[in-house]
């Protein structure tokens, strides 16, 4: 009897396994909760651009500090800044006055702030006032509807003016 109660018991514990795995995996989509996943929103950005002085030629050694911010529709005066967590994505243009960023960010950003500073005084052609630029973020691929946002872009190439 003692055998036959424990064949029983297991029986009914596999089953309840089965019937349970299956009931968790598959009710999370149906009571709005979405499937059950690992892993984090991400997306692709890609931010480029060229610095020249007012005649058009190229200047080096321009920072350009580059702030992500990201608004949710359900709450549109909360902003996400995406620098709270990542220091702000800087880089300095090359001898041909061009800079490129490209990084695997949290969730795709809605707007951009680049700004560029002339940080090195005399050196490479003068110094030159700050600007800054707020390109449109263009997708540039769809995302999978799930943790993959798709990737995006943003250009912006200034002429900076002598102080």
């Amino acid at each position: 009897l003692w055998g036959m109660k424990n064949g029983i018991s297991n029986i009914w514990r596999q089953l309840a396994a089965v019937v349970l795995g299956l009931l968790g995996f598959s009710s999370w989509d149906k009571i709005g909760w979405g499937l059950c996943m690992y892993g984090e929103p991400h997306a692709d950005f890609k931010a480029i651009g060229t610095v020249s002085d007012e005649n058009g030629k190229p200047i080096e050694g321009i920072r350009v500090a580059i702030h992500q911010h990201r608004h949710y529709q359900n709450t549109p005066e909360v902003i996400y800044d995406q620098n709270d967590w990542y220091e702000h994505d800087t880089l300095y243009t090359d001898d041909k006055g061009a800079y490129l960023l490209t990084r695997s960010v949290f969730e795709s950003p809605n707007d951009v702030l680049v700004v560029f500073e002339d940080i090195d005084g005399e050196e490479n052609g003068g110094e030159y006032t700050s600007a800054e630029a707020t390109p449109k973020v263009i997708r540039t691929k769809k995302g999978d509807n799930s943790w993959y946002g798709g990737a995006f872009e943003v250009q912006a190439d200034v002429r900076l003016k002598k102080k």
